[in-house]
């Protein structure tokens, strides 16, 4: 090539993220002084799902109790649960497979625009670098991430084990109903409190212990930019110290709690309004107007 490489992805974060930062440094300023006002809270036992309705201009806490438990989170809205969700491509492209404060969770095309900011995180993450090095972190995004049973009756002979996937669509059924939870076959998720690091050669995860790197009383907290479902699994890995036998992991209650302003919701980020259409209805119109790059010449 005789010119420098232009980074697309780098170039778009620049460009894009720099428009809805404002919204998520502002509730973040408003948590620094204890200035959001307590909407709900709730202990979430493991081995189940969880669901929760969250707001627009909500902020939602998730805490460490006894143990640092894992949990594995979606993000549906909820005027269209099967339209649009928190999408971890898009999400992973625009932030980090290891998300940090400050990062927003991205909707699915044809959408694609901010549904979560991930505001604040008290886990030590120089902590965790220090020991796992530069790829290391706790909350992270895995292709079409969350166990299954599947996978554990493969990896450990255990059928039907509880897993992340089978806590996913028990809520996604209480809260949607059958026939749409039955549309997310594969539903990928957002963790956190999961010590991982990509060191791996050729690129996969680690995970580790959480010992000595979460502890009683650390949260995260995301802010809504829409009317969202939220569903919640631990994870049967729970505390990920040693997962020799899934049948001895140990597995911890968290808290969730949900709040906004003093005086109600906070500001969120507009919706761009993109004109890019659904990808059926596009292609059944003919795809009109569809732009594209060039074919190449052999020299």
């Amino acid at each position: 090539m005789t010119k420098e490489f232009f980074d697309a992805g780098e170039e778009a974060k620049k460009k894009v993220n720099v428009r809805y930062h404002k919204y998520g440094e502002k509730a973040r300023e408003l948590s620094d002084a204890g200035k959001l006002k307590l909407v709900s809270e709730k202990v979430c036992q493991p081995f189940q799902g969880h669901w929760f309705n969250l707001d627009k201009g909500q902020v939602i806490r998730y805490e460490v109790l006894d143990g640092p438990q894992i949990i594995d989170t979606r993000y549906h809205v909820r005027s269209r649960p099967t339209e649009e969700w928190a999408d971890t491509y898009h999400s992973t492209v625009m932030g980090a497979i290891t998300p940090y404060e400050g990062m927003h969770y991205y909707s699915n095309t044809p959408f694609t625009r901010p549904l979560m900011t991930f505001i604040k995180d008290t886990v030590d993450g120089e902590k965790i670098r220090e020991k796992h090095g530069s790829t290391g972190g706790h909350s992270f995004i895995y292709p079409v991430a969350r166990c299954t049973s599947g996978i554990y009756e493969l990896a450990y002979g255990l059928p039907n084990h509880n897993s992340c996937d089978l806590n996913f669509k028990q809520v996604m059924v209480e809260a949607l109903g059958e026939e749409r939870a039955k549309v997310f076959h594969s539903p990928a998720a957002f963790m956190h409190f999961q010590i991982v690091d990509f060191d791996k050669v050729p690129l996969n995860v680690t995970y580790a212990p959480n010992a000595d790197f979460i502890k009683k009383g650390d949260y995260v907290e995301l802010l809504a930019h829409d009317d969202v479902y939220v569903f919640i699994s631990p994870c049967p890995l729970g505390d990920q110290n040693d997962t020799s036998d899934l049948e001895q992991c140990v597995n911890w209650p968290f808290k969730v709690e949900i709040y906004e302003g003093s005086d109600g919701p906070l500001e969120t980020a507009p919706d761009p309004k993109l004109k890019t259409m659904d990808p059926f209805e596009f292609n059944k119109a003919g795809r009109p107007g569809m732009t594209v790059g060039k074919v190449g010449r052999k020299e």
